[in-house]
């Protein structure tokens, strides 16, 4: 039997993976990026099928990984972590640049990588996507966030399409108290009885999370 929660210790950064497709700006966060070669460098990472960054990075060949600090605001992962750029603008009111007509994340980043694809590997779920690095340059000084320090500071938890995503399992409530709490298992909201005084069963049917826009039944009692 595997135990899921042993993954957790494998280290992982944040990134925002974009390009441009069909004239838009794409993007989305991911966290299995990782470094293949230092001579003639080449990366490699994941990304799910069901992204619209995965059909993007398939067609261009050509993006920018911009590398997720400390510092970046919340707001800049929520918005590129649990929306689709199907229909979102992910880059509208976040800082970014065109860069050989790519455009670049630079809102809170560390720094940038222009890379070209080179291999494809089906994985099932997801595609490995393998790439040269034609250009890295720093943004700033500020240091690199890890999934840890997401998961542990910011509280929040992987999106349901990304490879780190584990499943919460529903924890019952055996105290009697008058209010309860419900956690967002798509993004790590707390939805608070004692603060929002409404409970949650009385939330309206179409009630969506403040953060990432999910519905009520991703939630969790804890």
């Amino acid at each position: 039997m595997i135990d899921n929660n042993v993954f957790r210790d494998v280290s992982y950064g944040l990134y925002i993976i974009s390009t441009k497709y069909n004239g838009k700006n794409v993007g989305c966060v991911i966290n299995t990026l990782s470094q293949v070669t230092s001579e003639n460098p080449v990366v490699s990472f994941s990304v799910n099928k069901n992204n619209y960054t995965n059909e993007a990075i398939k067609n261009t060949k050509k993006f920018a990984v911009s590398i997720i600090s400390e510092k970046t605001k919340k707001e800049v992962i929520t918005k590129f972590g649990y929306n689709s750029s199907r229909d979102t603008d992910k880059f509208e009111n976040c800082a970014y640049q065109e860069i050989e007509e790519i455009p670049v994340v630079t809102d809170g980043m560390c720094s940038y990588l222009i890379c070209k694809l080179i291999q494809t590997v089906d994985c099932g779920t997801h595609d490995i996507f393998i790439a040269k690095v034609l250009d890295a340059q720093k943004i700033s000084n500020e240091k690199e966030m890890t999934y840890r320090y997401y998961h542990e500071v910011i509280k929040a938890v992987a999106p349901k399409n990304a490879p780190t995503y584990i499943e919460e399992q529903n924890v019952k409530n055996t105290e009697d108290g008058k209010f309860e709490k419900y956690k967002c298992i798509i993004c790590g909201y707390i939805y608070d009885e004692a603060v929002e005084k409404v409970k949650f069963k009385d939330l309206p049917a179409d009630w969506k999370c403040p953060i990432c826009g999910t519905g009520k039944e991703n939630f969790i009692k804890i």
